[in-house]
């Protein structure tokens, strides 16, 4: 009874910890806001106000962005807090936060599930709470995490209902991983593997009982049609897929202008399509496991690099070596299960080929390799106890598992707000609340949009009223010289220019703000510089001009 009341203790305070590292400082760090988070916020905006769209569909369930396709879950999601806390960056960053902390907890309930070990439950929840991407995903607008923990949810209610058959667990299932499908993109390659390996482990019981004959050929069914898949939301993982890359084709081509003089058939037998995509696929899948990725840099995209962090420490990295020996040595079939995880989930984020290796992609991961880092880390602890000579091993290696996540949240907290802030449109935040300032001195705003589509921005930060924007007519800046209300974007860098400077001149007028990039030449005459809006690293974003002739 004591054990179990401090095993439920540390659980209490490995949440409570959970909670703190992701809810401190949460609108302001990552500092800045990017685009698809304020598309995310805008559109549960709409929806709430009006329940419709920014495109003035009513209710979707796939949301379109700038020209790309998003599934809906998390703007719904967002709703009750911008109704509580009005539109704004916590409102939105606030579903992923909790969803994080519930990441965490799930991540406890199913390793529990898995292993019926406390001890190795305990300890995954706690490497999940401190892990860096955990951290980090769960402090943005983040859709690849809340999928990740539909996709977790769904597979420990699979488990229940093989352990009770009850069906209730397994309708629930599947509403969660269906819930996932319409979160993000990945689950349409993920879930059919899970699926697969789910299905390797767990057929053989199924196939015992004749009543649940349907169970996996209903699951196979359910995976199938998930991969072949191919409405609106399947056109990013199209556009993605390694299949699709214009990149094997023009190495190709090189090779076999390479070749010279060398005959046809020699040139194919050594240069062809399968042979070249095989050698492509093959170097996305290693590079999930390079010491790079995992360690010491990160991934794709850059918004979400922290510098000189990894996704793991430095200290796992033998933990979980240890973890996986001793899983393949003893063949504990939940250890089996989750490496061959580990093993078989990075073949699907090998087919996308665009902003690779790609940490959402990866997310999904992190829960196996933490339990694999937690079943190392209690047997490792375990044998130290019982020698002696190694009494000091087990202080030292928790002092330097302090200073990784010391040196981690110095990293995030210090370094990231300055590091490389245009990935995370940071300077749209200043220049939004600037031209609203100035509503009421121009006619007319003109906004360079070469950084990002900025649009998104003035719809946020300005609360513009959706009514008033379906009316205008969507979207708002992927046409050149259109807008909304006062607000017109050109794909320009400097839209106020010497004639010598721009070759697409536009002549100024009086009454129009100009906005141009930070790095341009300013104009050497007929212009003045109102402000300058400055990245939070001290560099140059946006000079605001107007005509003074």
């Amino acid at each position: 009874m004591v054990r179990i009341k401090k095993i439920n203790l540390l659980f209490v305070l490995i949440l409570l910890l959970a909670f703190g590292l992701r809810f401190y400082g949460l609108d302001r760090i990552p500092s800045g806001f990017h685009s698809d988070e304020a598309a995310f916020g805008y559109n549960a905006y709409s929806l709430l106000e009006t329940g419709k769209d920014e495109y003035g569909v009513s209710f979707p369930l796939i949301l379109e962005s700038f020209r790309d396709y998003k599934g809906a879950v998390y703007a719904y999601l967002t709703i009750p807090f911008i109704k509580l806390l009005g539109l704004n960056e916590f409102a939105v960053r606030a579903p992923t936060a909790i969803l994080g902390v519930i990441f965490v907890g799930i991540s406890y309930l199913l390793s529990l599930q898995l292993t019926k070990n406390k001890k190795i439950a305990i300890l995954t929840a706690a490497f999940c709470a401190i892990n860096p991407l955990s951290i980090l995903l769960s402090r943005v607008q983040s859709d690849p995490l809340v999928s990740v923990v539909f996709i977790l949810t769904g597979l420990y209610l699979f488990l229940l209902w093989v352990e009770k058959k009850n069906s209730f667990f397994l309708i629930f299932t599947l509403l969660f991983w269906t819930a996932s499908f319409f979160t993000y993109p990945s689950p349409r390659i993920f879930l059919p593997i899970t699926i697969f390996v789910l299905l390797l482990f767990y057929g053989k019981s199924l196939l015992k009982d004749k009543r649940y004959l349907f169970v996996p050929v209903f699951l196979l069914i359910f995976a199938l049609d998930i991969f072949l898949y191919f409405g609106q939301s399947g056109s990013r993982f199209r556009q993605l897929s390694v299949f699709n890359t214009p990149t094997v084709k023009l190495v190709l081509e090189e090779k076999i202008r390479e070749d010279g003089l060398s005959s046809a058939l020699t040139a194919r037998f050594f240069h062809n399509k399968p042979m070249d995509y095989s050698l492509f696929f093959a170097k996305n899948y290693f590079d999930y496991f390079s010491f790079d990725f995992l360690f010491l840099k990160g991934g794709q995209p850059d918004r979400e690099i922290v510098p000189s962090s990894g996704l793991f420490y430095l200290i796992e990295l033998p933990l979980f070596l240890a973890g996986a020996f001793l899983i393949i040595r003893r063949r504990e079939k939940w250890g089996v299960f989750v490496l061959g995880s580990i093993v078989l989930l990075p073949l699907g984020l090998a087919l996308a080929v665009d902003e690779s290796p790609n940490v959402h992609r990866f997310f999904l991961l992190v829960f196996f390799i933490e339990m694999v880092v937690a079943f190392g880390a209690l047997e490792v602890f375990t044998e130290i106890k019982k020698r002696r000579v190694l009494k000091y091993a087990l202080p030292l290696t928790g002092i330097f598992l302090i200073f990784n996540i010391i040196y981690f949240l110095h990293q995030l907290f210090v370094h990231q707000p300055v590091h490389r802030p245009w990935y995370r449109g940071y300077a749209y935040k200043a220049l939004a609340e600037n031209l609203q300032r100035q509503d009421q001195n121009y006619q007319k705003f003109l906004i360079t949009k070469t950084h990002a589509s900025p649009y998104i921005y003035f719809l946020f930060y300005s609360k513009y009223d959706p009514v008033k924007y379906q009316a205008e007519g969507s979207p708002g800046d992927l046409i050149e010289g259109n807008g909304f209300g006062k607000y017109s974007f050109t794909s320009l860098d400097c839209p106020f220019a010497d004639p010598a400077d721009n070759p697409q001149y536009i002549k100024p007028k009086s009454g129009v703000l100009y906005v141009n990039r930070g790095t341009c030449p300013l104009p050497k005459k007929n212009a003045r510089l109102i402000e300058t809006i400055k990245w939070n690293d001290g560099s140059d974003a946006f000079q605001l001009l107007k005509y003074a002739p």
